[in-house]
């Protein structure tokens, strides 16, 4: 029986040990299932990753130099700390790297929030390596180094950056740039772009990308499990960008900008609010920008694929007045009396006036609004009236020669339109011809009737429910006689709007022909005119770039000029004009003291403006912008110029300076400086 009981208890034993054996192949077998079947890429992926290693091989942007071949934009070699997020531990353990990672290196700008923040940025294209910062130093790279084994998929990336020989010169020109963002990366033709990868935002790095930026290559490297290199696998070598050839002359750019900073500085003496402006050279016969200014500056490092500091963020954005804006392309200025000579050349065409008829000036406008002269001239023809900028003369050839034909004249010179310059943001400016004002008066006129219309629907819901609830008839009566006179008087207010704003008046002709009103044109549509004027009529597209040349060498692109059409105004009125600018800089004229040093065969012709804009920050009959155009030599034009200071309060004593000496150094005349005195600064009649 004990036997018997001995056998039962071993094979139940048995069994059991069978069951467990079995239920350990099972889980054994699910296991190796598990890894061999359904986990086979992961782990494969894994294994290879182990083994291989793929080094990207960012391709060089394309350099930028100017006409002469000096190089502005080159690249210099940088470290750039990324993630590889395959590379990382499992999910479980990222984390942890991330703190190990932001111990080590211990810098204020890398948080363990920042890069989850990244990541999670990058969370539909985590195939690609994470940027975590740019340009690192080489303290850091020791210390990630020394830590490798502790930071799996952690790399330190060696790519190639943009360098300024020049700093901050021709920053707006030249443009940033700055990491691509997704919805750049949904645009058409950034199909092979990646988060992280840097892309032009402004200026020549803008507009011409898809040249600068190469083809990017790759190393794939196979390593030991310490990361130590075994062999070279394959590699596909990046293809640099093509290099870009600027029509922009160093030396030109160079003087403008330190002219114009030394300007700038001397005004603010006296008018504290010039902060800011723009100015352009141009190649009459061609179109070619040699020089671009734009104050505050821009610093393209500022951007660089590096984030803001708040100092600079302020700068760029908030500050008043702000320093991203090109203003040469995008601000609108009213160009006072630098629209004179539109105004001139209208009513020379209309017959209304010859250059030798006179116009008595006795200091103020015979008409409504009087707006006041510069002095009290007397007797002025065409060219007396420019040289000393006489606002009755060009108020009343206004007056006779109609809206109508001035804005005709303005628009074969290209102004109210966008030059199609290449470059980014252009303004289209404001010319009041006469479809701009038919379209803005309907639309003044639609949104003036909607409001009274809205008015008028108001006050009857509010009668209806008064004489509804009246008491007695005559107190009914009472209210309908309410409503209908102040309906009646809604519909006189409407009618005194519609007659004011929604129609041309005389004052606005009279506005117009001075460089007031309405007129409001960029600093490049000034100077582009100005160089169609100086050329006899021929109106020519600006650019900037001249060539662009491949990494072998092998011109890609030469640019040639683009003649976008000529001017039906007569050469005789051309002529005329020209001869009447070149009074400005004679004696008597408004910017005589500027170019007297220069010789007989360099005569200057120019226009000087002082313009009241009217906007905010502007005092009415205190605050100036200060304009100026020229062109030279006067009787065989080459360069065309064209700018503005804000708050400058008048253009000969100040923006007229840079044109001083940046015409000084195209002609390489005589450096010795003028005297100008604080009073002629900013006192001068225009």
């Amino acid at each position: 029986m004990e036997q018997q009981r001995a056998k039962v208890l071993m094979e139940r034993t048995l069994r059991l040990y069978l069951i467990v054996i079995i239920l350990i192949f099972i889980a054994l077998f699910l296991r190796l299932a598990w890894l061999q079947i359904i986990k086979t890429g992961f782990y494969k992926t894994r294994a290879v990753s182990n083994t291989m290693r793929l080094i990207p091989e960012t391709a060089s942007r394309g350099e930028i130099t100017d006409k002469n071949g000096q190089v502005l934009v080159t690249n210099r070699p940088v470290f750039n700390l990324s993630l590889d997020y395959l590379g990382l531990n499992d999910e479980e353990g990222y984390d942890e790297i991330i703190k190990k990672l932001v111990a080590i290196l211990d810098d204020p700008e890398i948080t363990f929030d920042n890069i989850k923040n990244a990541i999670k940025s990058q969370s539909n294209r985590l195939f690609e390596p994470i940027i975590i910062k740019r340009d690192i130093s080489i303290e850091l790279v020791t210390a990630i180094e020394e830590h490798r084994r502790e930071l799996p998929g952690v790399s330190i990336i060696t790519q190639p950056q943009r360098s300024y020989n020049y700093g901050s010169l021709a920053g707006h020109l030249l443009g940033y740039v700055h990491s691509i963002t997704k919805e750049e990366l949904e645009q058409s033709g950034f199909e092979d772009y990646g988060l992280g990868d840097l892309v032009g935002k402004t200026g020549i790095e803008k507009t011409y990308e898809h040249e600068l930026r190469g083809e990017n290559g790759f190393r794939q490297m196979e390593v030991t499990a310490k990361n130590r290199p075994v062999r070279e696998v394959r590699e596909k070598p990046s293809v640099p960008g093509n290099n870009i050839e600027l029509t922009i002359d160093l030396k030109l750019q160079q003087v403008m900008e330190k002219s114009f900073d030394e300007v700038l500085e001397n005004v603010q003496k006296k008018h504290p609010k010039a902060q800011a402006g723009a100015a352009v050279l141009l190649d009459v016969n061609t179109g070619k920008v040699l020089a671009m200014a734009s104050r505050p500056l821009l610093d393209p490092d500022d951007f660089n694929g590096k984030p803001l500091q708040q100092e600079r963020v302020d700068y760029y954005f908030r500050n008043s007045p702000p320093a991203l804006r090109n203003r040469a392309i995008q601000g609108n200025y009213v160009p006072g009396s630098t629209f004179k000579p539109i105004t001139g050349m209208a009513a020379l065409e209309a017959g209304v006036i010859s250059p030798e008829g006179t116009v008595t000036c006795s200091g103020r406008y015979w008409y409504p609004p009087y707006i006041k002269c510069t002095g009290v001239h007397g007797n002025v023809n065409y060219y007396s009236a420019m040289a000393k900028s006489c606002n009755v003369y060009f108020q009343e050839v206004a007056r006779r020669a109609g809206m109508g034909l001035i804005g005709s004249v303005g628009q074969e010179f290209g102004l109210g339109e966008r030059t199609g310059i290449d470059l980014p943001f252009e303004s289209s400016g404001l010319l009041p011809h006469r479809e701009w004002q038919k379209n803005e008066f309907d639309l003044r006129a639609i949104k003036i009737n909607e409001r009274f219309d809205k008015q008028v629907d108001t006050l009857e819901k509010e009668y209806q429910k008064k004489i509804a609830n009246a008491e007695s008839d005559s107190e009914k009566r009472r209210k309908e006689r309410e409503l209908t006179n102040r309906k009646r008087l809604l519909e006189q207010q409407r009618k005194i709007e519609l007659d004011y704003y929604t129609q041309w008046h005389d004052f606005d002709t009279y506005n117009t022909g001075i460089g007031q009103g309405y007129n409001q044109y960029t600093i490049i549509q000034l100077a582009n005119y100005t160089a169609t004027l100086a050329n006899g009529g021929k109106h020519y597209k600006p650019y900037t770039v001249q060539k662009i040349i491949g990494p072998d060498g092998t011109v890609v692109q030469d640019t040639k000029p683009e003649l976008l059409g000529t001017v039906s105004v007569s050469p005789e009125t051309i002529t005329e004009t020209q001869k009447a600018m070149t009074a400005v800089t004679a004696p008597g004229g408004t910017a005589h003291y500027l170019f007297y040093k220069f010789p007989e065969e360099i005569k200057v012709a120019a226009k000087t403006g002082t313009a009241q804009p009217g906007r905010t920050g502007y005092i009415k009959n205190k605050d100036f912008d200060g304009l100026f155009i020229a062109f030279a030599p006067a009787d065989n034009p080459e360069i065309a110029f064209a700018g503005v200071i804000e708050h400058g309060y008048s253009g000969s004593g100040s923006i007229g300076l840079v044109a001083q000496a940046v015409f000084e150094e195209y002609f390489g005349l005589n450096k010795e400086e003028t005297n100008i005195t604080q009073t002629e600064l900013g006192t001068s009649s225009e």
